[in-house]
């Protein structure tokens, strides 16, 4: 059975993320602003072509809208069911707190997503800890962040997370201390190359 104050509160929500009014939900459906509240109050149930159309406008599917399941502000794998690629990950960047779910997301991404993380973070649009995703990337990720990081295109002090680093890159990273090129010191300390 449909629970109508589930659907109003799931159709509320994404109004509510697109930054859209109840009036300007009304005139993109040409509907009135009393239907969108009834529906929002779970007073009633937009007709089939009218829910269609929210899927359409608000990237969501039908099955979100009608199911009586509600989301887990973390359930990456579920949300990518439920909405498109690029709202999800909206919704993970525009999170309170995207470190606390970065090993709930990233191994998700595809590549062209994981590199606009990582761009974003490069260009300080991003609240993501460096040392939080580090663990995460890949071989060539790894490589082209810290190419960045060493040529000080991102001010970032390569301390915070020289633990996870693997000989390559501490031995890098001890050239371009050595020569004066990276603005941040490394310790001596640091020099220790593993053996793994």
């Amino acid at each position: 059975m449909l629970n109508l104050e589930t659907i109003g509160r799931k159709i509320a929500l994404a109004r509510k993320a697109k930054g859209l009014t109840q009036n300007d939900l009304a005139e993109a459906l040409y509907v009135t602003h009393q239907a969108v509240s009834k529906w929002e109050n779970g007073k009633s149930i937009p007709s089939i072509e009218i829910l269609l159309e929210l899927t359409t406008l608000f990237d969501i599917t039908i099955d979100y809208l009608l199911d009586n399941s509600e989301l887990a502000s973390n359930d990456y794998p579920q949300m990518y069911k439920q909405f498109s690629r690029k709202v999800v990950l909206s919704k993970f960047l525009n999170s309170e707190d995207p470190n606390s779910n970065v090993e709930n997301i990233f191994y998700l991404l595809n590549p062209s997503e994981r590199k606009f993380v990582i761009n974003k973070i490069i260009s300080n649009n991003s609240i993501i800890d460096t040392k939080v995703i580090w663990p995460y990337l890949n071989n060539n990720e790894r490589k082209v962040f810290l190419g960045v990081i060493l040529s000080n295109k991102f001010d970032y002090n390569i301390s915070n997370i020289y633990q996870f680093l693997n000989n390559e890159e501490r031995i890098l990273c001890m050239v371009q201390s050595s020569d004066g090129s990276y603005k941040y010191p490394v310790s001596h300390t640091h020099y220790n190359i593993r053996s793994d």
